[in-house]
Order: structure tokens, then sequence, then C-alpha cells
């Protein structure tokens, strides 16, 4: 009797920037290479996308969106229990130390190495479907 075959859920990432074309870019590079991809322009978008999704594996965060900074949405989520646990990587052009409670940094401008590089260091990348034994 063949086996079953499951649908694999793919890994969901959170890209939290402002600008259309770099949030776009980030979205279709990590699309392609089988994330789950989510966007948000803001804080406020962040956590309201953040509460509907089931479990995202990181988080990309731009340190400079307007409103509440990456800063202050880092500390939300560090002060929110539902999304303590989750893994955020800062994007900043700043050089200087990792922000307390972030997982890594990637230096602006972000190159499509790096971000990959970073995300799958954080979200094992599943694609396809798993068969599993009759």
């Amino acid at each position: 009797m063949p086996g079953v075959t499951h649908p694999v859920v793919q890994p969901q990432v959170l890209i939290v920037e402002d600008d259309p074309d770099v949030r776009g870019a980030m979205a279709e590079a990590l699309h392609d290479e089988g994330f789950e991809v989510s966007m948000a322009i803001n804080a406020v978008e962040a956590l309201r996308v953040l509460a509907a999704l089931e479990s995202p594996c990181l988080v990309l965060l731009d340190w400079e969106i307007p409103r509440v900074d990456g800063r202050g949405l880092l500390e939300r989520l560090r002060s929110d229990e539902r999304f303590a646990g989750t893994r955020v990587v800062v994007m900043t052009a700043e050089a200087g130390p990792l922000p307390p409670g972030a997982a890594g940094v990637l230096r602006k401008p972000v190159r499509l190495e790096m971000l990959l590089e970073a995300t799958r260091r954080h979200c094992p990348v599943a694609s396809g479907a798993v068969k599993t034994p009759a």
C-alpha cells in the first residue's frame, strides 16, 4: 500500500520594511526560496499581521520604520508572551552592536546572499510534500 502524502507547511517570515521596492524584492527572493512571506510597512501593521500568523519563524525588521521605530516594535514583541520567542533580525545601515532582543543584524543595503543566509539560519526550509510510509 502506498504511503500517504502530507503537505508541508512552509516557514513563515514577516518583513517589516517601509520602502516598497526593498520590501517587494525581499519578499520575492524569499518566496522563491520556499518561504511563506507576509509584509508590513510599520509597527502597527506588523503587530496586526503577527497576531494572524500561526507561528512565524522570523521577523525581518527595518530599524528605521515610521511611527513606532524598530526598537519600539522589538520591545513590544519581547514584552508580549505571544511573540517573546519569535526571532527578529534587524536591518539597518547603522554600525553598532546587536540590539537587545534581536537574533541578528543585516546591514543595509541588504545583499541577497546575506538575506538568504540569515533567513535559512533561523528558518528551516521545507518544500513540496512529505510522504510517510503506509
